[in-house]
Formats: structure tokens, sequence, C-alpha cells
């Protein structure tokens, strides 16, 4: 069964929970609905926003080389980002892909004019009731914060939380503290007045314009806070927020594996209506109702209160009753020693808080950050800094003007200018410098500083942030260095390209023609040879060596590759059909006919036709086939009107064409007019070098399409499959190999039969006299003696047309020609005679 491919491609990075939950689902319910295999590719884009273009090119170049060989069915996009990169590169990487969308309220707003060839669902912010059930279960509330980080769609988010508090009471006063410095942001809500609710929106990104992970900042802010925070997404829950309207990222992944179910059914994806939906339900941390007293009674019906505890009543209420049972003043004392031990445990608690929020506001982040007055001296430096520059903070706070003097001599002229820019107002722009550390070691620095104000517009100084870039730096210093390195050797390297294209095409060859011996190699130079002319090619060998491969080649080298090569089977068409299949017919020129049809010459026009197993041709289309080949030129059937076509012509067969024409089985001029430029590839028992590479190309794409892990050959197996003679040649040794990853059980390839058997049970030879009986002799006696050793069944797994490497309808088509039948069967039609 084939497995259904379907890529999935979220806008942020893998780390953020909301994606795990959504991809999850989405396999549980493609699982629940749908019995075919999977093949489910996961991206996360981390797009760093629309000014990196290059980064998206870069991307989308290498999704084009990830994804070139990958039957991808459905893309689905989280988020605006993701599905604005793919519209983006919808032509170059997926035309042709239907799109399943998920957007998150109106953050870019899909629902009046859907993307062409895609539908999806809206997520409804609108009706989002975390700000409403906030207020109701604080009714003292008297200001409401919307901590959130400075990227557009945290911005987007905090106004739509803004709007939100107005519509529950347009009095209530709103502070945002979107777009400030994360840290400031957490000083800030440690010191909240009491009635205020802090409401976590989102945090993707901050003001240096870094990507940041919201599940791990909602948990520094609850732990910052002095005041209880809800929030809307349900992956937060457990990291200090109390609750709220929580977005069921589960229920939005179920959704899209339900739209995408139905695309991969055959339903176009532009005829499915998109949809609206609220995956949210209340739910609370019981853990925070209690810290912040808020009784359970006040929350909403059918709320979902999680990790809930016992309480010491419930857990210990047997014991005190049978405490109290024995005597009252042992109770007291046990009630009194509780108390004092749960008293101990909240002062400790509340300590421990005061001390978290301290940590984290001064040891938040690697880099150094530090505060300067406007007189140059600090007033705070992180403690990161010994870290980067080698010297403690109490160093740095005791005389700041080592924050100059590390600089290196070359750069200091442009950091004095930039230093000379600040002032009370001024906003200065980033820096990329070197600074020598304490101990020698030079290092690269990202400066980057902005100015800071008082709740009155009194400037105070400034705020600086420095980030060790030196890896990076020393990444650009090894990219330049190639790319000059590149161009010193670009001269030979064309030099030399002709000849390594042309060796590895002689290696591994063009259309997975795998072998390197020197008879493929000589096939494959006479192919290069004739590609680029207009003649026609005459390729003759046994059945299973990959004439259709060659073919293949041959076109794709020629100049008319930019057209689909056309394929006729002559031998797997019924003799009565086969005039049409090839010129096509007009309607009524027969019962059935009752549309005009194009035949395979017409199709092939400006192209490639390719006609195999050309031998099976009867007589009386031969003449016609002829005037097609010769005049470029053929009538319907049932037509009159003369059609014109330029069509380059490549014929195969496994029968000796010659030995038919003596018979008068084919025609004389025909076969001159075909064996133009003939190319004869040999069977796989004369170039026994190739088995090895064979048989390993061979096994790995079995392995590929049964979806079974890649087993290992031993040489115990490929001296097998080098000692055997292979009468079915390439395709013999395929379903050899398919038949032995089927019943492996194993790390190892094992073979389902035994080779040297199956070889010993065909008719002996006397190898000391030559075999004077005529080839359809041999033929008829090989065939009716496959047949009795499988009990005369011609098609299926290990029957005698898979044994013989033909296909069902040629082998009952050769049985025909040379009159054998099934003992006991009606008499055979008579074999044409010589």
């Amino acid at each position: 069964m084939r497995p259904r491919g379907v890529l999935l491609l979220f806008a942020g990075r893998s780390t953020q929970p909301g994606f795990l939950s959504i991809e999850e689902a989405f396999r549980q319910k493609y699982r629940a609905t749908l019995a075919d295999p999977l093949d489910l590719h996961v991206e996360h884009l981390s797009l760093p926003g629309a000014a990196a273009e290059p980064y998206d090119q870069r991307l989308a170049d290498l999704f084009g080389e990830k994804y070139r060989s990958h039957a991808i069915e459905v893309v689905v996009a989280y988020e605006p980002p993701a599905i604005e990169f793919f519209l983006r590169h919808r032509d170059t990487l997926f035309s042709g892909i239907p799109l399943v969308y998920a957007e998150l309220g109106r953050v870019r707003d899909f629902r009046r004019q859907p993307p062409p060839a895609a539908t999806g669902i809206t997520v409804v912010l609108e009706q989002q009731r975390t700000v409403s059930l906030a207020l109701d279960l604080e009714p003292g509330t008297e200001q409401v914060v919307l901590f959130a980080g400075a990227s557009d769609r945290d911005l987007a988010l905090t106004e739509l939380a803004r709007s939100l508090v107005t519509a529950k009471d347009p009095a209530m006063p709103v502070l945002s503290l979107a777009g400030l410095p994360l840290d400031e942001q957490l000083q800030r809500v440690a010191h909240l007045p009491d009635q205020t609710v802090l409401i976590f929106v989102d945090y993707t990104g901050d003001t240096l314009g870094r990507t940041m992970i919201a599940h791990d900042v909602v948990g520094l802010v609850a732990r910052a806070a002095n005041a209880p925070v809800f929030g809307a997404a349900e992956p937060w829950l457990g990291q200090g927020l109390v609750g709220g309207d929580m977005i069921r990222f589960g229920l939005v992944g179920e959704r899209l594996a339900t739209l995408a179910t139905r695309v991969l059914r055959g339903e176009k994806a532009a005829s499915i209506a998109p949809v609206e939906m609220t995956a949210s339900a209340p739910m609370f941390d019981w853990r925070e109702l209690r810290r912040w007293r808020i009784p359970e009674s006040r929350l909403p019906p059918a709320s979902l209160v999680l990790f809930r505890e016992p309480t010491l009543w419930e857990r210990y209420r047997w014991q005190i009753v049978l405490i109290f049972a024995v005597t009252a003043a042992q109770g007291l004392l046990i009630t009194a020693l509780l108390a004092e031990r749960r008293r101990r445990r909240l002062a400790q608690a509340s300590e421990e808080r005061a001390e978290l929020r301290y940590q984290t506001v001064a040891n938040f982040t690697k880099d150094v950050e530090y505060w300067k007055r406007p007189d140059d001296s600090l007033e705070y430096i992180s403690p990161s800094s010994a870290e980067l520059t080698g010297y403690a903070a109490s160093e740095l706070l005791a005389n700041p003007a080592l924050l100059d003097e590390i600089v290196i001599e070359e750069h200091r002229p442009a950091w004095r200018a930039h230093l000379a820019q600040k002032g009370a107002g001024a906003h200065l722009s980033a820096l990329e410098l070197e600074i020598r550390r304490k101990d020698g070691e030079s290092r690269w620095i990202e400066h980057v500083c902005s100015p800071v104000f008082s709740a009155g517009g009194v400037f105070l100084g400034t705020r600086g942030s420095n980030r060790d870039i030196s890896e990076r730096k020393q990444n650009e210093r090894e990219l330049k260095a190639a790319f000059e390195e590149i161009g010193r050797l670009r001269e030979r390297t064309e030099a030399e390209n002709v000849y390594l294209k042309e060796d590895l095409e002689l290696e591994q060859g063009p259309e997975g023609i795998v072998g390197a011996s020197d008879a493929l190699r000589y096939v494959l130079s006479r192919a290069r040879q004739v590609a680029p002319t207009t003649s026609t090619v005459l390729l003759l060998g046994e059945t299973g060596v990959g004439k259709e491969l060659v073919a293949r080649a041959i076109h794709g080298m020629s100049s008319r590759r930019h057209r689909t090569l056309v394929r006729v089977n002559c031998a797997a068409l019924p003799a009565a059909l086969i005039e049409s299949e090839l010129f096509g017919h007009e309607k009524g020129a027969f019962t059935g006919a009752l549309a005009q049809r194009k035949g395979r010459f017409e199709t092939a026009d400006g192209s490639t036709l390719f006609l195999n197993e050309v031998g099976e041709l009867p007589l009386d289309l031969q003449g016609k086939l002829l005037t097609a080949i010769q005049e470029g030129e053929f009538e319907r059937v049932g037509g009159s009107r003369t059609i014109q076509v330029d069509v380059r012509l490549i014929a195969a067969t496994n029968r000796d064409l010659e030995a038919e024409v003596k018979k008068g089985h084919f025609r004389e001029d025909l076969w001159y007019r075909l064996n133009v430029f003939p190319i004869t590839l040999p069977p796989l028992r004369k170039r026994r070098e190739d088995i090895p590479l064979l048989a390993r190309h061979l096994l790995d794409k079995v392995c590929r399409n049964l979806g079974r892990p890649h087993l290992e050959l031993s040489l115990a197996t490929m001296r097998d499959f080098e000692g055997y003679d292979w009468p079915g040649n390439v395709r013999e040794l395929e379903s050899v190999i398919e038949r032995a990853v089927i019943t492996s059980t194993g790390p190892a390839l094992r073979l389902a039969e035994n080779l040297a058997r199956t070889t010993d049970r065909r008719p002996a030879v006397d190898r000391r006299a030559p075999d004077m009986r005529s080839l359809e002799a041999l033929e008829r006696d090989h065939i009716r003696a496959t047949l009795d050793r499988v009990g005369w069944r011609i098609e299926g797994e290990g029957a005698a047309a898979a044994i013989l490497g033909l296909n069902a309808s040629t082998l009952r088509s050769r049985m025909r020609k040379l009159g054998i039948q099934r003992p006991g069967g009606a008499a055979p039609r008579p074999p044409d005679s010589a």
C-alpha cells in the first residue's frame, strides 16, 4: 500500500509545545480515518521575519533539494508566516499541491479571501474568554496588565487582548508591557499594585529581534509576578498560570487532519469551504487557585481543574479522627504542630520566591547587560560579564572605564564615535567590534543600547547589551576563505568537470542504469553517440536486460527530452487493437469507437516513441508502420485525412528479427528501416561484475518501496547471486530480492529459495554435443518445463511468467504461437510455420 505524503509546516521552532500537540493529534486522527500508511514530514521554519530575504531563499533552496524525490500530496501550514512561505514558493517547490492551513485569530486574515487551491480553519480569538474569566474571578480588579513580546505577532495579539478588556469593562485601565526588554518587564511585574490582573499574551520575540520560547518565558513571569497571571494556551498551564480559556491545540491538529484526509481521498481543496472554530475550554491550575485564594465556586460550569493535590484533611482524616478519639489533648497538639509546620513552609516558600525573582532578573541571559548612568558610572552589570570580558562584575562596577579600554585599538574610533551620539533621547544603532579579554584572548561582540527614562521622562542613562559573536565572525572568515579558494580552483574545476561528469555517468549510468562493466559502458557509449541525432534505434537483447531504461536514457540525452517519452508494448495489446493504439481512430470506425481518439504516433509528435517487443507486431500492420516511419505520415483507423508527425523512433525486441525475416514472420524492408543503429544489450551473465552494484541498488529500492528497514547483503548471498546464470536477467534478480525481503526476518537478506537448486532443476543439456534443435523448439521445451514445474500457473508470485521474467500476456501470446497447451486442455491454435 503506497504511503501518502504530507508536509506539515510550522513557522516557529520545534521547542514550542503547541506544535507537538498539533503534530501528535494530526497523526492519531489520520490513523483513525485512513488505512493508507502516512509519510509525514514535519518542518519548523524558524522564520526570522519578512526582512530576512536571504534566509527565506536559502530555506526554499534547501526544501527544493530535500523534497525533490518525495511524493508530497498535501501541504499543511500552521499560522500565517508558514502559509505565506508556502505561497511565495508554491510555483517552484510545490506546484499543483493543495494547501490545508490553520490561522490563529486575525494576525493575518485568510477568511475573506482564501489562497488558491486551499482550504483551512481559523481559530476564532474574538470570542476568547480568558480576559472575561480573569475579571470575573478577581471582581475587585482595578488594573489589567498585558505581558507580551515585541514581534509583529505579539503586538497584534496584544491589541486583540486590549480590545477584549475594553469589551468586558470600558472603564478598566489597561497597561501594556509589550515592546519593553524582558528584564524590565519582569522588574515591573514584581512590583505591581494590589488589585491587578496580569494577562500573559504571548512571547515569540524580544526587542533585539531574538526568537523566544513563550513556554519558558511564562514560567519566569509567573515566578516574578506579585499578581495572578492568566493565559490562553493549554501548554502553558502548569508553569504558574492560574488558568484561562485555554486553546486546545490537539483539537486544531484533529481538524487539520480531517481536512487533509478529505483532500487525500480526492476532494478538491478549493471546493471545501474554510471553517471557523473555537478550540478552547476553561482550564485552571488547582495550586494557583489556592495560592491566590480564588474559590472554585467562582469557576464557570464545565471548567477543568488540573494538578489537584489532596488537602491535609483528605490525606490524614482517619488518623486525625483516631487521634481525637484517643485524646482531645493530643489532637490539639498535633493540629498546632501541623499549623506551625505549614506556617514555616509558607514563609520558606515566600523567601524562595523572592530570591528566585532576584535571580531571574539578574542572571537571565548570558549576554552582558548593563545600565550606565548619565555620568558614565554603572548602576548595574550582569554577572555574565566575567565569562565574556574576563572581568568580574564587581571590577567593572568599580572601574567602568574598563568597558572602553577592552576595545582593541583598531576599533576604538568607531566605538568612540558611537558613544559620542549618546545623549538624552538618542537612539543608538547596533555595532560590531573586537575586544581584548583580561587574559589577552580576543572576542567579537555585538553591542546594542537604548536610552532609559523615568516615568516622568527624565533621562536616567543608557541600557546596553553585549553579545558574544566570535563564533559567527570565525564562520564568516572561513566562508570568505572558502569563496577565495573556490575562485582559485574554478578554472581547474571547469576543465575537470566534463571528464568527471562522463566518468560518473559511466559508473552510475543515466536514467537509473546501474553498472560499471565494460559491456555496459560500451552500450552507454553507443547510446550517447546516437542520442543527439534523430536516427531510429533498435535495442536488442534478452528479456529483462533493461531495454526500456536504455530507451529512456537515449531520450533523456536527446534534444527532445523536454517532451514525454511515449511507450507502446506491442506484445501486451491484442492484434485487433494495436493499430488503433498506434494510429488512433475516428468516431464510428468500429464497434465501440464512440469518439475520436489520437494514437501514440500523434501523442509523440515532437518527442520519442518507444515500441517495445516490436517483433510481436502482426504482418498486416508492419507495412503501415513502415510508411509512418519512412514518410512521417499515416491515417487514423476509419479516416481518410493524412496526418504528418515528427517522431523519433526507438524499437526493442528480444527476438532474432533477422531469423524472423527469413521465416516470413517479419517484413524485410521494415527490418532494414529499424536496423539503422542497433545496440545489443548484454545479458546479466555476460556482465557479472555489475551484479554486486545491481543487487545493492535493487535491495535499497525494494526495502524503500515495502517500508522495510535496510537489510545487509552477506558475502554468501552475493556469491550465490554471482554464481547464478539469471535467465530472466535484471527483472529476475529484482523478483528474487523482493521475495527475499518479504520473507527475511533478521538484519540480513536471506534468500527465499536456493538459486543453485533452481539452476539444477533446469533441463539437463549434453554439453559434449551441440544441440541442433531450432530456437523455437528450445523455447517451447523451456516454457513447457517451467509450466510443469509450477503446476501450469501463469500469473502470480512464483508462477511461470515471474520465473521466465515475462509479462503474463506476453507468455500467453508465446504459448499460442508455439502451440503449447495444458495436458487434457483444448487443442491449441497451430503455430505459424516459417
